[in-house]
């Protein structure tokens, strides 16, 4: 069983549909698609039912939580899509249960303030925030009905502390550049970089989850520059999958995660860019950079 994460698509459909092309059409049903969020930005409803079919198609389901650019109520009428904001899900290939919650949206805290975006929770107010708590263990205990194998929680917004450093957006900075050279295991990080970009966008709430119920794998996005990083702490492994599409950096976009599921408690996850590698190194430069 595949699992083939993917976030902030941002509406590139375009790329969306070369990626899909490039895909093992034998392997389909046993290929499950995870969005973690900003499918569309300024979508209709249509063109959301488009990206959706695209991956439909091409997989045994596609799951996906809505990001603060998408509309809180994200839905589209098709049979294998399954919208896991405040939900649950579960399913088995191979002999394989996977139990799957999800949490959609991001903390007000992680957006600039003068963003008008459309989906987006203040979780400093412990109401809110316990709402949210509450929905997401009320779906983990849905979902261990079911004794699953794994239990993979999607999120758009990573839990605070862990891949969700912002770093400054200027030209003068190569940190782009070095993020793609340098692989930086993040506890090695947090005492190099710290001094550099403090600032912290992830949630409280889904941070105080993760710690104390420990799914096994969690899925998010949100943070562009924190894609590609993953850890572990405990028993979760821990992926920001950011970002798919070519905005806003296009250097680094085109990323995606695949985990490889073989058998109980035994899986390879990997990142990658979806490029065309055989290209000539100046046609490569024109069509990537």
């Amino acid at each position: 069983m595949d699992l083939i994460a993917l976030s902030d698509i941002y509406g590139d459909i375009d790329t969306l549909k070369e990626f899909v092309q490039k895909l093992d059409i034998g392997e389909k049903d046993r290929r499950v698609f995870i969005l973690a969020g900003d499918i569309g930005f300024t979508l209709n409803q249509q063109e959301y039912k488009q990206i959706f079919s695209l991956l439909a198609n091409s997989s045994n389901c596609v799951l996906y939580v809505p990001g603060d650019t998408d509309i809180e109520n994200l839905n589209v009428n098709l049979p294998n899509v399954i919208n896991l904001d405040k939900n649950s899900f579960s399913l088995e290939i191979d002999g394989i249960r996977l139990g799957f919650l999800g949490l959609g949206g991001a903390p007000k805290n992680s957006i600039r303030e003068d963003e008008l975006l459309p989906n987006t929770y203040d979780e400093t107010i412990p109401i809110l925030k316990d709402g949210i708590l509450t929905s997401l263990k009320i779906n983990l205990e849905k979902i261990m009905l079911n004794n699953p194998h794994y239990v993979v929680l999607v999120t758009h917004s990573p839990p605070y502390g862990i891949a969700d450093r912002s770093t400054p957006i200027t030209l003068k900075e190569i940190t782009i550049l070095e993020e793609i050279v340098l692989d930086v295991d993040y506890k090695e990080e947090k005492g190099k970089r710290a001094a550099a970009s403090p600032r912290r966008l992830g949630s409280k709430a889904i941070k105080e989850f993760v710690e104390y119920y420990k799914p096994d794998i969690h899925i998010f996005g949100h943070v562009h520059k924190q894609g590609g990083k993953y850890m572990q702490e405990g028993d979760t492994y821990f992926y920001n999958v950011c970002h798919f599409s070519l905005t806003p950096y296009k250097l680094t976009g085109r990323k995606f995660l695949t985990i490889k599921i073989t058998k109980e408690k035994e899986f390879k996850a990997s990142f990658d860019n979806f490029v065309t590698k055989e290209l000539y190194f100046k046609d490569f430069l024109e069509k990537y950079l």
